[in-house]
């Protein structure tokens, strides 16, 4: 299966993730994305690699009972598989003609795909594809400018699993890509400055670096909210339910250090730093030019966007702006989806949960 196909009138975004499943269905009309409908199940638990067979039939029964209870009537879904288990990089290589630059790839994703190449799915976009009104020489290179090339490559034994459960939910899998694509998509769109996504999952945090549209570095650090809500279970000695609920309650305080502080807040923080510091390090990767940019002009990072459950805790966007001393915003994926007005309420209520699958749907309406 391809990593990229085409357009549809109405598909299903699917975000499979380890604690919930989301899934939305739009509709495309007049050049707009119109909500048809969509569903969620929480507090799951499983692989987002997707192990066993066992797996596989979970999730697909729990597709099925979100498509059942919310009525989705497109047949054709498109899925994500998770960050970490993908393999993402933006390469430069000389200009060539179309048959080298398919040799090139190839050589270029040996070296930094750590598995056989036969035993994965490879994809690739040339970035800055040269202006097809200039006419060359049959065999000539098409421009003199290097070339930007994004390899994306994933496992074929997981895609296969991928495909199992949507066979086994009843829909066709129109396509996989990763939750990166699907990100930059729903939350950056067209613009055209550099952009990081934090994603804050379950069990992981998603780092993602986008230029141009393109999301081009993509990190994954294993703290996620459900680290944060652990924190807050061993610092107070409550169950589970009652610390996801001051974690979304209480949030982080914004203190000056002169002051102290203490409990929920001060747990949060705590939990937070290896993120703080995962962050601080990308940042520093690519302004020092350790990662392959689009554009050679890169002026540095303009603002952080917040995604995920964890993102909806009240003041983390204001904490990390101050401690990164940088524009922190959360999410909003619904502000290019058209839906009713008296729903805005509920949709403002889930917020960027569905970031991934709002990004995924749009792919191909």
């Amino acid at each position: 299966m391809a990593l990229f196909q085409k357009k549809q009138q109405s598909i299903i975004g699917v975000d499979i993730g380890t604690s919930s499943i989301k899934m939305i269905e739009l509709t495309a009309r007049d050049g707009r994305h119109i909500l048809s409908t969509y569903g969620f199940v929480e507090g799951l638990g499983h692989s987002s690699t997707v192990v066993s067979k066992e797996e596989e039939l979970y999730i697909a029964k729990q597709i099925i009972r979100i498509k059942e209870a919310t009525k989705f009537t497109s047949h054709t879904a498109v899925a994500a598989l998770p960050t970490y288990a993908v393999f993402t990089s933006v390469i430069s290589v000389p200009a060539m003609s179309k048959d080298e630059l398919a040799s090139a790839i190839q050589w270029e994703a040996k070296k930094i795909i750590p598995l056989p190449l036969e035993d994965i799915i490879l994809d690739s976009e040339v970035l800055n594809p040269p202006d097809p009104k200039k006419k060359h020489k049959k065999g000539e290179a098409e421009s003199t400018e290097p070339l930007k090339v994004l390899i994306t490559g994933a496992p074929k034994d997981l895609v296969r699993r991928y495909t199992q459960i949507f066979q086994e939910a009843g829909l066709t899998l129109a396509g996989l890509e990763t939750e990166t694509f699907a990100l930059s998509r729903a939350l950056v769109g067209d613009d055209p400055g550099e952009i990081m996504i934090v994603e804050f999952g379950a069990a992981t945090t998603d780092l993602i670096i986008v230029q141009k549209g393109v999301p081009f570095l993509a990190r994954s650090i294993e703290q996620g909210g459900n680290a944060i809500t652990r924190a807050i279970v061993n610092s107070l000695n409550i169950s589970d339910k009652r610390a996801e609920q001051l974690k979304r309650d209480i949030g982080i305080t914004i203190l000056d250090t002169s002051t102290g502080g203490g409990g929920i807040p001060q747990i949060i923080e705590r939990a937070l730093e290896p993120v703080v510091h995962e962050i601080r390090y990308t940042i520093g990767l690519y302004k020092e030019g350790g990662v392959t940019s689009v554009d050679s002009t890169s002026g540095g990072i303009e603002k952080i966007i917040l995604t995920g459950g964890s993102s909806m805790m009240p003041n983390v966007a204001d904490y990390l702006a101050k401690v990164l001393d940088m524009r922190v915003v959360v999410a909003d994926p619904w502000s290019h989806i058209t839906y009713p007005e008296d729903l805005r309420p509920v949709l403002a209520g889930i917020g960027s949960r569905f970031s991934v699958a709002i990004g995924l749907a749009m792919r191909d309406v």
